[in-house]
């Protein structure tokens, strides 16, 4: 239960290590190990899902609702955009018929609003 609290308290996308974090504050020894465990079967459940980035720390979604998202090559903030993904995967999918699509992830790279005022 520790971490589902730690992924509800968390704010944006976050990594196995800032929940464990969170975690060892109210569970001192707590292991960063079964905070991957715990992670692994929320997502087996469907409670989360892993945020597919090129690089970096793998990030946590806790919004499994179709949508996309903007990182900022500024500060490095995710952003959830209202973007139905399976509105690209109907126009990949007109592009190639052979090609055999399971998952289909929008991510757009940019500056975002705090960024692009400096």
């Amino acid at each position: 239960m520790a971490v589902f609290g730690a992924l509800e308290r968390a704010v944006g996308h976050p990594t196995a290590e800032e929940l464990h974090g969170d975690v060892r504050e109210a569970v001192p020894g707590f292991a960063l190990k079964t905070v991957y465990a715990i992670l692994r079967e929320l997502s087996t459940l469907g409670f989360v899902e892993t945020l597919p980035l090129p690089s970096g720390a793998m990030r946590w979604e806790t919004n499994t609702t179709p949508h996309a998202h903007f990182v900022c090559n500024g500060c490095g903030r995710i952003i959830d955009l209202p973007i139905d993904p399976m509105t690209l995967l109907s126009l990949a999918q007109r592009t190639s018929r052979r090609l055999r699509m399971l998952r289909p992830h929008l991510l757009v790279r940019g500056r975002c609003d705090r960024c692009s005022r400096s």
